[in-house]
C-alpha cells in the first residue's frame, strides 16, 4: 500500500445531494481510502488514502457519473447556467401552448394531439437529460433527484398518452411539460447563484497579470507570466500589477496590498522589501528580483487554501448528509403510499395519480445538500477578501463557539520588535522627537546611533532605528567592541563611549545617580534600561520596550464585548506581563511560561469546559496553537506557526481575529437558517402534496426555487461588513 495522498477530481452528472452522498459512500468503502468528501456545491471529490486516481475514476463512473480528466478544462457554473438557460427557453416555448390549452380548456380540432406533440418534444429534447440520468441511476441502483423528476413528469406523460390513445379525457400533458420547464428554470438560477458563491477563487486568480516585463541580456522584453524564471529582474511601472513574488532591488513606491490584507491603505516599499504577485504598484517605478513563481507564490497558496476550505465539510452538515443519503428512496415510498391511500379511499386512478406525482416533484434533497457548502464557500471567500485565511469548514464552524481567547504577548499584542520608548538626558529631561532640532540633542543622538550601528543586539538595532527615524545621519566609529551581556564600547572622535546596562556603568566606575530614578520608572513599566556615558560621564538613559500595537486595545475590547474571555500567556517576565495586561485590561495574565507550559494552561481551560481559541506568531507558539480548539496565526507568523493554525490573519492584527469571530457567527447563522428552511420545506410541503393540496406544476416550481432560496441566502455573506 502506497503513501497516503490527497486526490481531487471534478464530477459531472450529479443532480442533488443524494448523488454526492452515494458517491462519497462508495469511495469511502474502498480499501485504502481513509477519508472521502464529495461536495455537491463545488462538484468535487476529495479523497485521502493510498488509492490511485484511476481507481477513483472507476468507482465514480461505475455509479453512472462522469469525471473530468486532468487535461480537460473545468466546467464553470456560468457555462452550466448558459446551457440550462437555453434548455429552459426551448422548454418554455414548447410548454406555454400546452399550458394555455389545458388551463383555459381550449378545445379545437387536434388540440389534444397538439399537446401530445409539444409535450413529447419537451420530454425528448430539453428534458431528455433527466431521463438519461435517471436510467443511469436505476441501472447502477443509485437513485437521485433526476429519478424523482423523470418519475414524476414521466408518469404524468405516460398516463396522458394512454388516456389519449383510449380516446378518454383528463390529460395531464401540461403537468409533464411545466414540471420540466420549471425545474430547468430553477437549475438555471441555482447555477447562477452557485457561480457567485464560488467567485472568490476566480477573483483571486484574476489578480495575477498575464505578462511581465523582464530584463534579459540587457534588453527589456515582455513575456507571459508563466515564463518568468526565479532570479530574473522585472520592471514594474506605476499602476501595474506585480506578476510574481520577489524583492525590490531598486526604487521605492507604495503597494496596494488589499488583496492580501484586506486593508485599502497602500504600504510603503523600498529596496530589499518583499512584494507579492497580484498586488498593485501605485506610485513609483521599481525593479524587483523574482523569488517565487507559479504555484509557489503567496497568491497561489491563498487560492489553494480557499479552494481546500470550500471543498471541506462542516460538522453541522452531517445530519443533512444522512437524510440526503436515503431521501430519494423515502420520497418514492411516500409517493407510492400516497397513491395507494387515495385508491383505497375510492378515488379513481386519474385523481389518485396527481397527489402521488406532486409528492415526487415537491421533494427536494438539493436544498439540504446546498445549505452548508454554499454558505462555507461564500464565507471563506469573503474572509479571504478581508485578509483572513480559513483552513477548513470545521474551523469556520468551531470559531463561533469560542468563549475563551488566549493571546501571546510578543508579536501578537505587541509589535514584536524592540523600540526606543523613553530617552532622558542627565538633567532628567525627556528628549522629545520635536526637540531634535536642538544641536546638543542632535549631537547626542548622532553619537548614540554611530556607536550602535555595528551592534547585532536587538537593543542596539532599536537605538539605530530610532536615531535614523529622527532623520539624523550616523558616522563611522574608530573602534568598536561588544561587552558580552552588558553593552558596547566604542571610540568616537577621540571620545570613549559606553552604552549598556547599569552593571557596565558600575564596572567602569561611572556615577548614574542623576538618572537612577528615571531608570527605575522605566523598569517598573517592564522595559529594558540602557545608560549612555561619554568619557566616563553619564549622558542619558534609554528605555527600550516592545511597543503595543495601536489596534490591540480596541480589538481586545471588541472581542470581550462579544462575551469572550481574554487570557494572556507569555514567556516574558511578570513585570512586563502585568504591565501589558493592565494596559490592555486583561484580568487573566500568566508569565514566565515555556511552550509546554502554554499547552498546559490551554488544557486546563478546556478541562473546565471552555472552547479555546489561541492567537500566536512564533515558533514557540506552534505547540499551543496545535493544542487550542481553534488557532489563529497572525500574518507576521513563522511558517511553522501558520502551518499549525486553523486561521491565518494576514495583516498581523488582533482586529482580524475579531472580524473572523464575527464572520464565523454570521456564517453559522446563515447555515442554520438554510438547514431550517431546507428541512422545514420538505416537512411541510410533502404532506401538503400527499393530501392533494398542491398541483404538480406548483409543486415543481416550489421545488425548483427551494434550492435557489438557500443559495441566495448564503450569498448575503458576500456583503458582510465590518462594523
Amino acid at each position: 500500500m502506497g503513501k497516503p495522498k490527497n486526490i481531487t477530481v471534478e464530477i459531472t452528472g450529479m443532480s442533488c445531494a443524494s448523488c454526492a452522498q452515494r458517491i462519497e459512500s462508495a469511495i469511502g468503502k474502498t480499501e485504502g481510502v481513509s477519508e472521502s468528501i464529495v461536495n455537491f456545491a463545488t462538484r468535487k471529490a476529495t479523497v485521502t488514502g493510498s488509492v490511485t486516481t484511476k481507481e477513483i475514476h472507476k468507482i465514480i463512473e461505475g455509479l453512472g457519473y462522469n469525471v473530468l480528466k486532468e487535461d480537460v478544462p473545468s466546467i464553470s457554473e456560468e457555462e452550466i447556467a448558459q446551457t440550462e438557460w437555453k434548455k429552459f427557453l426551448t422548454s418554455a416555448i414548447l410548454s406555454v401552448p400546452v399550458f394555455v390549452i389545458s388551463m383555459f380548456m381550449l378545445h379545437f380540432k387536434f388540440s389534444d394531439l397538439c399537446q401530445f406533440i409539444l409535450t413529447t418534444a419537451v420530454i425528448f429534447w430539453p428534458g431528455i437529460g433527466f431521463f438519461k440520468n435517471a436510467l443511469k441511476q436505476v441501472r447502477h441502483w443509485s437513485l437521485g433527484m433526476d429519478s424523482l423528476i423523470a418519475l414524476g413528469s414521466g408518469t404524468a406523460y405516460v398516463y396522458s398518452v394512454v388516456v389519449l390513445l383510449q380516446g378518454g379525457s383528463g390529460l395531464y400533458f401540461e403537468s409533464a411539460s411545466i414540471i420540466i420547464t420549471l425545474i430547468l428554470l430553477g437549475r438555471f438560477f441555482e447555477s447562477k447563484a452557485k457561480g457567485k458563491a464560488g467567485e472568490a477563487i476566480r477573483k483571486l486568480m484574476d489578480l495575477q497579470p498575464k505578462s511581465a516585463r523582464v530584463v534579459r541580456d540587457g534588453t527589456t522584453i515582455e513575456v507571459p507570466v508563466t515564463e518568468v524564471e526565479v532570479g530574473e529582474l522585472i520592471i514594474i511601472r506605476p499602476g501595474e500589477k506585480i506578476p510574481v513574488d520577489g524583492v525590490i532591488t531598486e526604487g521605492s513606491t507604495s503597494i496596494d496590498e488589499s488583496m492580501l490584507t484586506g486593508e485599502s491603505m497602500p504600504a510603503k516599499k523600498v529596496e530589499d522589501d518583499k512584494v507579492f504577485g497580484g498586488t498593485v504598484n501605485t506610485t513609483g517605478l521599481i525593479y524587483m528580483k523574482a523569488e517565487n513563481i507559479g504555484a509557489d507564490t503567496v497568491l497561489a497558496h491563498i487560492a489553494k487554501l480557499v479552494a481546500d476550505a470550500q471543498g471541506s465539510r462542516a460538522p453541522v452538515q452531517r445530519l443533512a448528509d444522512r437524510v440526503s443519503g436515503v431521501f430519494v428512496q423515502i420520497v418514492i415510498s411516500l409517493a407510492l403510499l400516497t397513491l395507494c391511500i387515495w385508491l383505497l379511499t375510492g378515488k379513481p386512478f386519474n385523481e389518485a395519480i396527481i397527489p402521488a406525482v406532486a409528492v415526487l416533484v415537491i421533494a427536494c434533497p438539493c436544498a439540504l445538500g446546498l445549505a452548508t457548502p454554499t454558505a462555507v464557500m461564500v464565507g471563506t471567500g469573503r474572509a479571504a477578501g478581508l485578509g483572513i485565511l480559513i483552513k477548513d469548514a470545521t474551523s469556520l464552524e468551531l470559531a463561533h463557539k469560542i468563549n475563551t481567547l488566549v493571546l501571546d504577548k510578543t508579536g501578537t499584542i505587541t509589535e514584536g520588535k524592540p523600540k526606543v520608548t523613553d530617552l532622558f538626558d542627565k538633567k532628567s529631561s525627556e528628549i522629545e522627537t520635536t526637540e531634535t532640532d536642538n544641536e546638543k540633542i542632535k549631537d547626542l543622538l548622532h553619537i548614540m546611533g554611530s556607536c550602535e550601528q555595528h551592534s547585532e543586539h536587538p537593543i542596539g538595532k532599536a537605538i539605530v532605528n530610532y536615531v535614523k527615524g529622527q532623520s539624523i545621519d550616523i558616522s563611522e566609529v574608530k573602534e568598536f567592541k561588544t561587552v558580552t551581556g552588558m553593552g558596547i564600547w566604542a571610540s568616537f572622535n577621540w571620545s570613549t563611549v559606553l552604552i549598556g546596562s547599569e552593571r557596565l556603568m558600575e564596572e567602569n566606575k561611572i556615577d548614574v545617580s542623576e538618572l537612577k530614578q528615571r531608570a527605575e520608572e522605566i523598569k517598573s513599566e517592564g522595559k529594558t534600561v540602557a545608560f549612555m556615558a561619554i568619557d566616563n560621564e553619564i549622558k542619558a538613559v534609554i528605555g527600550i520596550g516592545d511597543v503595543v500595537r495601536e489596534t490591540s486595545e480596541d480589538a481586545i475590547q471588541r472581542i470581550s464585548d462579544m462575551g469572550v474571555e481574554i487570557v494572556m500567556l507569555t514567556g516574558d517576565n511578570e513585570i512586563v506581563a502585568e504591565a501589558i495586561g493592565k494596559e490592555m485590561h486583561i484580568k487573566s495574565v500568566h508569565a514566565n511560561l515555556k511552550p509546554s507550559d502554554k499547552c498546559d494552561e490551554i488544557k486546563k481551560l478546556q478541562q473546565n469546559g471552555k472552547v479555546v481559541g489561541m492567537i500566536g506568531d512564533g515558533i514557540n507558539d506552534a505547540p499551543a496553537l496545535a493544542t487550542a480548539d481553534v488557532s489563529f496565526a497572525i500574518g507576521t507568523a513563522t511558517e511553522i506557526a501558520m502551518e499549525a493554525a486553523n486561521i491565518t490573519l494576514v495583516k498581523g492584527d488582533i482586529t482580524k481575529a475579531w472580524e473572523a469571530l464575527r464572520l464565523s457567527r454570521q456564517t453559522m447563522k446563515i447555515i442554520k437558517q438554510n438547514l431550517f428552511w431546507a428541512f422545514g420545506y420538505n416537512v411541510i410541503a410533502i404532506p401538503f402534496a400527499a393530501l392533494g393540496l398542491l398541483n404538480p406544476m406548483i409543486a415543481a416550481g416550489a421545488m425548483a426555487f427551494s434550492s435557489v432560496s438557500v443559495v441566495t441566502n448564503s450569498l448575503r455573506l458576500r456583503k458582510f461588513k465590518i462594523k
